[in-house]
């Protein structure tokens, strides 16, 4: 690798001489010039300046509001233009520090205006038309010049409408862009607090400019994986206490207020130049997390980023070190946990006391990341939070000569920063890990540190300077260097033994590692492939349900919990983008917990799908258990079929009997099942209620007059039935997959018995040989009001019937149960419900039976008339009705 030098300036001679401003006359002046002249005598020679102000290095709507008063010095601190009308000839300006660059001319020169805007001098007098200047003639030797610049925090994009550059705007932001490292923008609303105001007056907008420099060097830094962009679009200037959100002693109601005011200032449409990704308050107020716990130095909230609510944070304002303090708050708003956290252990990382480092001591290292830092900040960008900082500005760079922090600000104004007027650098202390102040009243009272290292720029001793806590040679810093992938690492194991797995390979930005603010590596870091598709053996538990059955005995100590307590999948009623976390039920409760951020990939997304997670992301899948498949099952179940492997069974069931009513058996092997009852009033209580029972008349959904109301599954050997609840208008049971056995469809009739209204379809398979229908006169299981069941009898009747040239046997099974006659004595008639069914007992059209003889219908019926007799008094008997339950 090799290594660049930054040039050197060796500055041959100097002069102390004026220069003088002129301003084309003007009835009200602005309180910054969009356009300036200046005119400079030195070493024999005039130079006339002909300035534009410069916004370059910000957003290009880069805009400051001022609430309750007006601005204070300047708004805009840089400028750049041309020397003696000279194309060629450059001159870059910075009003605020009083560094004026010349370029192009032989040899350039360096002047430092003693301007009244520096933050740490003023030497010259009052309402002066002159400003004094220090030329220095400075040839440059070495290669071209690499000069660190301030405000790299800040960039400059061109044109102001940041759709400009996306043609088609923010549809180019997809899903696609998950598991790709790729550049994110983060567009930020700082605000000061009136208390701000007073403490740095006129140098507030350069002192927060340079905080947020810091912030941004601390999110270029390689550690954090990922090429982040801080960009300050807004800032906002609150004078008045009146005119901003209420900003308390309290950090949480503090908090809360803020990001409620900030929506008012925001713009919505992420297109628009002037929107904020996040807002971040700065405030000299002594935030506390409680009453006399005023520890706290900054607070917001995990994972918001991109919420127009709830992205937002508070920081404390103690010196530079804040910018440390604000790089922390926003690791936290993108789902970075303190670096002690249970979750940087359960990710098996060891204590790395890094920017998310929840106290600050001697071993605390606030320039870099830690591992579980840069995992979680990770796992939420491809897991979709962070939309809105895919915007792609077209920015236009300045390598602006601006003065390090540590230039600008001395260790001296470091400690009155940090610490208070009069505060010095401890005279026993000095290095560049830590900033040791003393107090006020001398060094007798002692030395204190608030474990923040001094601001890059710093002196710490003859030719050399501080660079993130360590002394460094000036003359030994090289030109950035950006980052290049390294190899991708062997597959890992699969995820699963059966049923489709995912197996993951990565690469890392290591070869190089991006170094002195060079660039992350852009493009796909991970890459994914299916492994064991072949199904899983019948029987064996649904993979989410294994998952939870692990926590099976941990009871979390959330109380009621027993310690036997077993964990059972979750799977309705979660949203749509929790579908790859890992929610679980509380067996026979409908309590459930969120047990895992992200089920293990692999893991179907839900019941009613084939897609899978990976990585905490549905991604889509086949049936055949194929990451991006798109194969999918037909209307029979089949994986890949063309639907001509089944027929459509569907049906009415509309008769009224008091108690439950069979309607129709479901056989084994039946596929997209759909079963509705609509209301007769279309209102959910019309006294009628779906019902299912297995094979052997065991209820499974519905039964012993207990009725759900809610939605649930069903679990029937594996396959998943969805219930909507009673309380529904339209009652449904569905279910796409294949049932293992057979089910017998009710309907319980209670109440004013009005008329059920059910409907159901289902898919059955076509067998090799011809279906075979048969004419089934049945009236179904009669249960009457007094709980008497009729008993059918049982007529089994052979026959033997030529169908379509085939010969084959089967049985006709006769419920002679005849509906009651139509006189009470005497001869009369009575009736039988007759339909044509196939052989799994499914009611079929009946032209499948027009072959077949058809079983009368119609029967006569006698029975002798009674006499009135007296006979001996009975004892008094009760009975009561079936209670029905609702659950």
């Amino acid at each position: 690798e090799k290594k660049q030098t930054r040039a050197s300036l060796v500055c041959a001679e100097f002069q102390i001489c004026s220069a003088s401003e002129a301003r084309r006359r003007s009835p009200d002046p602005e309180p910054w010039a969009p356009r300036t002249h200046y005119r400079i005598a030195a070493f024999g020679q005039r130079f006339h300046l002909n300035l534009s102000a410069d916004s370059g290095f910000v957003a290009p709507t880069y805009q400051v509001t001022h609430l309750g008063g007006g601005p204070r010095g300047h708004a805009h601190c840089f400028y750049t233009g041309h020397v003696n009308a000279d194309i060629g000839h450059t001159a870059v300006v910075s009003l605020c520090t009083g560094l004026v660059t010349l370029h192009g001319l032989a040899p350039p020169y360096l002047c430092d205006l003693l301007t009244p805007y520096q933050p740490t001098r003023s030497l010259c007098s009052a309402g002066s038309s002159l400003l004094c200047v220090l030329c220095l003639a400075c040839p440059i030797i070495g290669g071209p010049s690499h000069l660190d610049t301030l405000n790299g925090a800040i960039s400059s994009e061109q044109p102001p409408t940041k759709d400009s550059a996306l043609g088609s705007g923010a549809q180019l932001h997809t899903r696609q862009k998950r598991f790709l490292s790729y550049p994110r923008i983060v567009e930020v609303m700082v605000t000061a607090d009136s208390k701000m105001v007073q403490h740095h007056g006129r140098h507030l907008q350069h002192y927060i400019l340079t905080l947020m420099s810091i912030v941004a060097a601390i999110y270029r830094d390689p550690s954090v994986g990922n090429l982040i962009n801080i960009v300050v679009v807004k800032l906002v200037v609150i004078h008045n206490e009146q005119e901003g959100p209420s900003i308390t002693f309290n950090a949480a109601t503090t908090l809360h207020n803020f990001c409620v005011w900030q929506q008012t200032q925001n713009v919505l449409d992420d297109a628009h130049a002037l929107h904020h990704d996040t807002a971040v308050l700065i405030t000299r107020e002594d935030i506390c997390r409680a009453r006399n716990k005023c520890d706290t130095l900054g607070l917001a909230e995990l994972g918001t980023m991109c919420d127009p609510y709830r992205s937002c944070s508070i920081s404390e304002e103690n010196g530079l070190s804040a910018a440390f303090t604000i790089a922390h708050e926003l690791g936290h708003v993108f789902n970075m946990p303190h670096d002690d956290s249970f979750k940087c252990k359960e990710a098996g990382v060891k204590h790395q006391y890094h920017v998310m480092a929840p106290t600050l001591n001697y071993h605390t290292s606030p320039w870099t990341w830690s591992k579980c830092s840069r995992k979680y900040i990770t796992e939420f960008l491809d897991t979709g939070y962070g939309e809105c900082l895919l915007d792609e500005p077209v920015i236009r760079s300045y390598e602006l000569p601006l003065q390090l922090p540590g230039q600008i600000y001395d260790v001296n104004k470091q400690c009155e920063l940090m610490f208070g007027p009069g505060s010095q650098v401890c005279p026993y202390m000095k290095q560049c890990k830590r900033l040791w102040c003393t107090s006020a009243e001398g060094v007798h009272r002692g030395c204190r540190t608030q474990h923040m290292p001094l601001a890059d720029g710093t002196e710490c001793g003859h030719g050399m300077h501080c660079r993130h806590g360590h002394c460094v040679n000036k003359e030994i810093q090289t030109r950035p260097l950006n980052g290049e992938w390294g190899p991708w690492e062997p597959y890992g194991t699969c995820t699963r033994t059966c049923g489709g797995g995912i197996r993951s390979a990565a690469r890392e930005c290591n070869k190089p590692e991006p170094r002195n603010g060079g660039k992350y590596c852009v493009g796909r870091r991970m890459k994914f492939r299916s492994c064991n598709t072949d199904p899983c053996p019948k029987g064996r538990k649904d993979f989410r349900e294994e998952q939870c059955s692990k926590f099976d005995g941990k009871h979390f100590n959330i109380n009621g919990l027993p310690p036997n307590v077993r964990w059972l999948p979750k799977y309705s009623g979660i949203l749509m983008k929790d579908r790859c976390k890992l929610f679980c039920r509380v067996a026979g409760t409908t309590a459930y917990y969120q047990l895992k951020d992200r089920v293990a990939d692999g893991t179907p997304c839900g019941p009613d799908t084939n897609d899978i997670c990976v990585q905490g992301l549905c991604r889509q899948a086949g049936c055949d258990h194929v990451l991006n498949s798109k194969a999918r099952r037909d209307k029979c179940g089949v994986c890949g079929g063309d639907n001509s492997s089944c027929r459509t069974l569907a049906g009415t069931f509309n008769n009224v009997q008091y108690g439950y009513n069979e309607v129709i058996r479901i056989p084994s092997g039946a596929t997209n099942i759909d079963i509705r009852q609509h209301s007769y009033s279309g209102k959910p209580d019309d006294d009628n209620y779906l019902a299912l029972s297995d094979s052997q008349g065991s209820f499974i959904l519905n039964g012993n007059f207990v009725v759900s109301m809610f939605k649930r599954e069903i679990s029937v050997q594996g396959t998943k039935l969805e219930y909507s609840g009673s309380d529904n208008a339209v009652e449904r049971i569905n279910c796409t997959d294949r049932i293992e056995e057979e089910l017998i469809l009710q309907v319980l009739s209670v109440g004013n018995l009005y008329n059920p209204d059910v409907r159901y379809s289902f898919n059955i398979p076509i067998e090799d040989q011809m279906e075979q229908f048969v004419w089934d006169p049945y009236s179904g299981v009669t249960v009457s009001r007094c709980g008497v069941l009729s008993i059918p009898l049982m007529e089994i009747t052979g026959y033997q019937t030529p169908l379509f040239g085939i010969s084959f046997s089967f049985d006709v099974i006769v419920h002679n149960v005849w509906l009651q006659c139509s006189v009470t004595c005497g001869e009369g008639t009575q009736a039988r419900y007759v339909s044509c069914r196939d052989t799994h007992g499914g009611v079929a059209d009946e032209s499948y039976c027009a072959h077949l003889p058809r079983p009368p219908e119609v029967s006569t019926c006698f029975s002798p008339c009674g006499q009135w007799r007296a006979g001996e008094w009975s004892s008094v008997s009760y009975f009561i009705f079936p209670l029905l339950v609702f659950v």
